[in-house]
């Protein structure tokens, strides 16, 4: 019999795929999607987690222990995250892209976000806090839905709850705070009037969002956990949601496929904040 120690590369590699099958079998979660490096790391912390050094030792944690999944999921998704993240990039959204839809959907006064890949809610909830503060009391007027995806049940049971720690308010301004939270020693839950405006949903990427077309989508720091050649398919996907005039941000480490440059114009390159193109 062969020892784990003497299994050659290719029996590793092997077992790695029979892994990955194994984690979409179970979840339907596709891992192949994800770069390769990211995801031997991501693998690596959770064997540490459970004390072994092998994938096969691991896929049989998985296999008698279907607890673990979850704790891998979490894993995967690096749910890090906090509210205004990038005060640049809410800025501009709020004087180029919200203040604009705002005027164009003044008879309507219907608006549509996507938040894909929301963690703990602070991104779709950023949104919700700027729409509140240009429309003041006339938001009771408009149909305003922020639809917040993820593929993690757990950290959407914890969004939904809308309590969160001093550690998700290092880019909020102090008036925010005020108007919008109720604090209690080291612990801040939104406001009903806020977690109102935003649904929760688990979701994978891939598939078909909960509405059909959408103002605004937000997929920020999600792309950079995707192999290449996936990353085009996903904002392709993205923008067959997207209404023609829609805006599409990314995350500033991310940038925008080749193929696609010809369907959006930039609002702001460096801050990956775009339009699509009129069809």
């Amino acid at each position: 019999m062969v020892s784990e120690s003497e299994k050659s590369p290719a029996d590793e590699e092997r077992v790695f795929d029979a892994l990955l099958a194994h984690i979409r079998r179970e979840r339907r979660l596709d891992c192949s999607q994800y770069k390769e490096s990211f995801l031997r790391r991501r693998l690596t912390v959770r064997m540490r987690a459970r004390d072994v050094d092998t994938y096969q030792a691991y896929l049989g944690v998985l296999r008698s222990d279907p607890a673990e999944f979850d704790a891998l999921l979490v894993a995967l998704t690096i749910n890090l995250s906090y509210f205004f993240r990038d005060t640049a990039v809410f800025e501009a959204l709020r004087y180029a892209v919200l203040e604009t839809l705002v005027a164009k959907r003044a008879q309507s006064r219907r608006l549509t976000v996507w938040s894909a890949g929301c963690a703990g809610g602070e991104e779709p909830c950023s949104v919700a806090m700027i729409l509140t503060d240009l429309l003041g009391t006339a938001i009771s007027k408009w149909d305003v839905q922020i639809q917040a995806t993820d593929i993690d049940a757990n950290v959407l049971a914890r969004a939904r709850r809308g309590v969160y720690k001093p550690l998700s308010f290092q880019d909020l301004q102090a008036g925010f705070v005020e108007r919008y939270f109720t604090h209690d020693g080291d612990t801040y839950t939104l406001q009903p009037a806020i977690r109102r405006l935003v649904t929760f949903r688990q979701h994978d990427l891939t598939t078909p969002p909960p509405l059909p077309r959408y103002d605004l989508i937000l997929c920020r720091n999600v792309l950079i956990y995707f192999a290449r050649e996936y990353q085009e398919s996903i904002v392709r996907h993205l923008l067959d949601y997207l209404e023609p005039g829609g805006y599409l941000t990314l995350g500033m480490a991310e940038m925008l496929p080749l193929a696609l440059s010809s369907r959006l114009e930039a609002v702001d390159g460096r801050l990956r904040i775009y339009r699509k193109m009129k069809e």
